[in-house]
């Protein structure tokens, strides 16, 4: 184990003075002959006295990349966690140049085998079975771009990588820890497997983790409902001038069916747009996802969302092509997405047959939720399986409590995963943030924020039962 850390200049551009590192960490923890593993790390300094400590965070995915994160949001996350520590972040792995997990190195072989979904998995008798053998390609190409590194991407490593880092640091020896969305399951792993570690943790956005380790997250299902018909709310209370889908006499009732019309439209007769065979061809998967996506962080894409939508509905390809970029989302998820995904989960499945009955109960719940059924049959396929991969409970008592923030209108992970989440470590407590979006982050308000600051700065919860506003609309 590395003893330190040397902190020096960052290679990258931030919005404050930050610092960055080389730290190596065993490769594979159930064998040190594997050699070790170089994570990137960056650090913001602290901008207050007195000085308490170092806070660890993950800004979920799976696979999105510490620090590009920290490119953004670094002064962000020191306003957040209240200016008194350190915030740490770092390529985890399978994100950024961390043990990079690309299965299609050819552009075009990619957007050939994703040409082969079908539209929809209700759209025909034989879709799902399609769907099923194309994931399969899928995993089987995986299975040879990523032989060296996919045992090594596993969520229960990353958590060891943690404890690296925080011995490392010198402190006291506790992680503190602000995980949001895949980083909440990251936080639950870490406080499972090593409870009597734990100083401090916030998880924003948290992820029902049997579901998560189970592949198929069925608590999820619902909740792109709730979103889409928030939106339409929000939509036209705000008017034309700022949603370009308030037209005259519609109303919230009307316009949420406008919405699951056109997505079932695209389930029977994909809309084709324009020229281009991917960007301009719209099945009801593609224009769920973009929705769901943009609904994740609604205060910066709502405007934009209501007018590419809206494109689409008046068949306007000049508007329709200058927005269609900010939209796109491949149909299973990235590479790095589902093989972090895939390595931790459990099950899986020979045949087709071994999970028609977890799609019908997704569909039976939410016809919105096939969006992401596909990344389940990857994951339900797929050849590798992490190193010392975690398969225990998720039920502990903590050194310190841990805090789960949640909103019923994330349109990602709902309210009740953080309360369900909160009944199996002892001693935790539930913040209520009624934010329009997937995390305090994505829909601030000052009631959570100074919560969050009051937890990391003393350890206080707050009471039972607090609910806390968003500031402002999404339009």
């Amino acid at each position: 184990n590395q003893t330190s850390i040397e902190w020096g200049e960052c290679q990258l551009e931030y919005i404050i003075p930050v610092e960055c590192a080389k730290f190596p960490v065993p490769l594979d923890y159930t064998d040190e002959s594997a050699g070790t593993l170089t994570l990137s790390l960056v650090r913001a300094r602290a901008v207050k006295e007195p000085f308490k400590g170092s806070i660890l965070i993950n800004p979920g995915g799976p696979g999105m990349s510490g620090i590009e994160h920290m490119q953004g949001v670094a002064d962000i996350m020191l306003e957040m966690t209240g200016g008194q520590h350190d915030v740490i972040a770092w390529d985890y792995r399978g994100t950024g140049v961390t043990l990079p997990t690309v299965c299609y190195t050819d552009i075009a072989e990619q957007i050939t085998a994703g040409a082969l979904l079908p539209p929809s998995l209700g759209g025909s008798d034989t879709a799902l079975g399609t769907a099923w053998s194309v994931q399969k390609i899928y995993s089987q190409r995986c299975a040879e771009s990523l032989r060296d590194v996919g045992e090594f991407v596993g969520t229960a490593a990353t958590a060891r990588d943690m404890f690296q880092i925080v011995d490392a640091l010198g402190e006291d020896g506790l992680l503190r820890y602000w995980g949001l969305s895949y980083g909440t399951y990251l936080g639950q792993t870490a406080a499972a497997m090593f409870p009597d570690r734990i100083g401090a943790m916030v998880l924003d956005g948290v992820v029902n983790a049997p579901d998560y380790n189970a592949a198929w997250e069925f608590d999820n299902a619902e909740v792109g409902d709730v979103g889409i018909k928030q939106f339409a709310k929000d939509c036209i209370e705000a008017g034309i001038q700022a949603c370009a889908l308030a037209k005259p006499n519609a109303t919230t009732a009307s316009l949420t069916t406008t919405l699951y019309d056109l997505i079932e439209t695209a389930r029977y007769e994909p809309i084709a747009m324009g020229p281009n065979s991917t960007a301009d061809y719209i099945t009801a998967s593609k224009l769920y996802i973009s929705i769901n996506n943009a609904l994740r962080t609604a205060i910066v894409t709502a405007p934009s969302l209501a007018l590419w939508i809206d494109s689409i509905l008046s068949n306007n390809y000049t508007t329709y092509s200058a927005l269609v970029s900010k939209f796109s989302a491949p149909a299973g998820g990235s590479d790095n997405t589902l093989a972090i995904r895939c390595s931790d989960t459990i099950f899986r499945s020979e045949t087709v047959d071994g999970i028609r009955t977890r799609v019908d109960r997704l569909l039976d719940l939410s016809a919105t939720s096939e969006g992401f059924i596909v990344g389940y049959l990857t994951c339900s396929q797929w050849p590798f399986e992490g190193k010392g991969r975690y398969e225990g409970d998720f039920k502990a008592k903590t050194k310190n409590p841990i805090l789960f923030v949640g909103s019923p209108l994330d349109v990602r992970t709902p309210v009740v995963s953080a309360f369900n989440a909160s009944e199996g470590f002892e001693g935790s407590g539930v913040l209520q943030h009624n934010g329009f979006g997937h995390g305090v982050l994505f829909s601030p308000g000052r009631c959570a924020i100074e919560a969050v600051q009051k937890y990391f700065n003393d350890g206080t919860l707050p009471e039972e039962g607090t609910q806390c506003e968003q500031d402002f609309g999404i339009f």
